[in-house]
């Protein structure tokens, strides 16, 4: 593999989250190597021509800034403490200042050290956690488990995943499990598809799939692992939109203050028909829709970033500060005031889901430069 190439290869599996060890220590050489400085611009220009459609022509003079930025901030770490400058902080730091200087399009890799924990949040807020309430048509009302994490509808009993039982019941009928503002749960139903149930989200389904279809209806974010059946289509219904598949993995997302709805195809094969919309669309493996009113519009995505979420992680590829807001609002169960928050910075990230808030925050901050006050459960920008 040839010398640009090679550094591409590198710069992608950092991106990607992909890269090895060695690769790391490999991508440090070329950062530090003044003769691949040029490569290494063509590589970056690339990255960004074809995420925002226009070049940079003046990155070798950013990319000086960059390296002064990276050295003060070597510098910072003490003598004794350079052994522990791991090439993966190294790296972090090149990227995150490299692209910073270059455009509004930021990237950061989450370390967890000493200075990530901010000061002026007395009483930090934890991350959601397995928690839920499952109501029955017949008013009934189950507090769940956090513990358990997920419930089983079997034959006619409603039980946890390790056999508790919740219900057992004599004749079918609908309910509707809903997570709350930092709270997620998992439910296997009767035919054995399997539902990830997002933040503030909830899902309606009947405790046995009769007929001729296996009909639910989904609010908020959810992730499916659908049982096949050819002989009975599984349809997702959404205020705007319903999902027709025989069986296959796909995210929905459908907040209504997101203002569209997307869906992301892992594998199989989906259908999706618009409430306003006369023509079907399809999509595969690898493929994303996001319906606005009008239309659906199909482009190909890394299907993992947008699941994420149901294994613990937040991951951003240029998503508006905005959206990320939303998400972190969500799954912290906080109360943001979205005045005076720029709309045109957007955020490329890894950050763990478990981490406090004020750690999310630190990262967010270094990635953004802003600051954000919060007071209790609601947050603001710091003018």
């Amino acid at each position: 593999m040839s010398k640009p190439n090679r550094i591409k290869f590198l710069f992608d599996q950092y991106l990607n989250n992909a890269i090895t060890k060695d690769e790391l220590a490999e991508l440090n050489q070329h950062l530090q190597d003044d003769e691949r400085q040029s490569q290494l611009d063509e590589v970056i220009n690339g990255y960004f021509n074809s995420t925002f459609h226009s070049a940079h022509p003046k990155s070798k003079a950013i990319g000086d800034l960059a390296w002064n930025e990276i050295a003060q901030a070597i510098e910072k770490v003490q003598p004794k403490q350079r052994k522990l400058f791991s090439s993966l902080q190294y790296i972090a730091t090149a990227a995150a200042v490299l692209i910073f200087l270059f455009t509004t399009f930021f990237i950061y890799k989450f370390i967890d050290h000493k200075d990530s924990l901010r000061k002026d949040i007395a009483h930090d807020i934890l991350p959601g956690t397995h928690r839920a309430t499952l109501q029955a048509a017949n008013g009934k009302i189950y507090q769940l488990e956090g513990s358990k994490q997920e419930i089983i509808t079997d034959e006619n009993t409603i039980r946890y995943k390790d056999g508790a039982l919740l219900e057992k019941e004599d004749q079918i009928q609908n309910f509707t499990l809903s997570t709350p503002k930092g709270g997620q749960y998992r439910i296997t139903l009767a035919d054995g598809t399997k539902v990830w149930l997002n933040a503030a989200s909830s899902i309606s389904y009947p405790s046995a799939f009769a007929g001729k279809e296996r009909r639910v209806v989904v609010m908020g974010e959810a992730y499916f692992e659908v049982a096949h059946n050819a002989q009975k289509p599984f349809i997702v219904s959404t205020q705007v939109q319903e999902i027709k598949v025989l069986g296959t993995a796909f995210n929905v997302n459908a907040y209504q203050n997101e203002g569209v709805t997307v869906t992301t195809l892992v594998h199989g094969r989906v259908q999706l028909n618009g409430a306003y919309i006369s023509k079907a669309a399809f999509l595969n493996p690898g493929e994303q829709s996001v319906l606005n009113q009008n239309a659906f519009q199909i482009t190909p995505v890394d299907a993992s970033f947008y699941t994420a979420w149901k294994d613990g992680e937040f991951i951003f590829k240029a998503t508006p500060l905005t959206e990320v807001l939303r998400q972190i609002e969500r799954w912290y169960n906080l109360d943001i005031d979205y005045s005076g928050i720029p709309d045109d910075i957007q955020i490329h990230a890894s950050i763990q889901r478990n981490r406090p808030l004020s750690a999310v925050l630190t990262a967010l901050e270094k990635i953004t430069n802003l600051k954000f006050d919060v007071q209790g459960r609601r947050m603001k920008l710091m003018r």
